[in-house]
């Protein structure tokens, strides 16, 4: 999609419009921030799973060798689709063509983000917050920490130590927005001796790491997306390496002026109206290898 015709004049648009939505939506996710996207096939998807169970041992000269039966085990990947269509004035479009689609771009950006890690910690639909089926998701694990008043340290590797029971080595930690001062405090307080006054922390930098650990914060951590109410999550610790999701195609952005939109009770006549709507949509899979692997703080409250 290079241009689009309004009333005779050509509108540009930015050079490689979709593809920064796709590569910028998938790295500014909190899931993409601890562990990479890679592409998908379409259709289902089957991964295989290393369970491990192999070891060595010393021998003499001569003697058997012993054997090992690793368990292998697969998951399937179920590609989705996440869709939806932006409306804008014609009139905007022609006054300021770059700065409505730096806007546009970014607020794209900005939904599938939000649309990646809400499918990825839910398995809901980010907008009606309504299940997919079969969708397996990282708040469905087991391992629960209810946060308490009091020193937020220990209750932090807590969860840690949930998660890392298993086999698991968990390595990053993904927070509700609204949880990062605590977190930083928290951090910062292990670094501050006891009856010494805190300084400030550096919101900017004091939480991106928690014990030692890369830490992403996004609202989607606890539920806050579109219409959806607070799931009271806080955060979770987890392997996300477990986490095994990615894009079936890349993202498409089609344009129109003459469609009927119908959303709800309301219906867009483009033509008639003097509007513009752009189609953004890409197909995403996701699948989570160990549950196990993970553990979620959330409030009592």
């Amino acid at each position: 999609m290079g241009a689009i015709t309004l009333d005779g004049q050509t509108v540009p648009m930015p050079k490689g419009f979709a593809g920064t939505v796709m590569k910028n939506s998938f790295e500014e996710s909190v899931v993409g921030k601890l562990t990479p996207s890679e592409p998908l096939p379409l259709g289902d998807y089957v991964i295989p799973q290393y369970d491990g169970g192999f070891e060595v041992g010393v021998v003499g000269e001569g003697k058997p060798k012993p054997v090992s039966e690793p368990k292998i085990s697969h998951k399937v990947i179920k590609p989705i689709k996440l869709a939806g269509i932006i409306i804008a004035s014609k009139e905007a479009a022609k006054k300021d063509p770059v700065g409505m689609f730096r806007i546009i771009q970014q607020d794209m950006i900005n939904a599938i983000s939000r649309g990646v890690d809400y499918c990825v910690m839910y398995g809901k639909s980010p907008l009606t917050g309504t299940a997919i089926a079969d969708a397996v998701s990282v708040n469905q694990t087991t391992n629960r920490v209810e946060l308490a008043a009091g020193d937020l340290v220990p209750q932090i590797l807590a969860g840690y130590d949930l998660a890392a029971a298993g086999s698991a080595d968990p390595n990053g930690f993904a927070f509700d927005s609204r949880f990062r001062t605590k977190v930083a405090m928290a951090t910062q307080q292990v670094r501050t001796p006891a009856g010494v006054p805190q300084p400030m922390p550096n919101l900017a930098v004091a939480a991106d790491t928690v014990a030692g650990l890369p830490a992403a914060y996004g609202r989607v951590v606890a539920g806050r997306i579109g219409t959806q109410v607070d799931s009271k999550v806080r955060g979770f610790v987890g392997d996300w390496a477990k986490v095994r999701w990615g894009y079936a195609e890349n993202i498409s952005v089609s344009r129109s002026t003459e469609a009927t939109v119908v959303d709800g009770g309301n219906t867009y006549h483009l033509w008639q109206d003097n509007l513009v709507g752009l189609l953004v949509e890409c197909i995403v899979g996701w699948t989570i290898l160990d549950l196990t692997a993970f553990a979620a703080y959330e409030d009592q409250v």
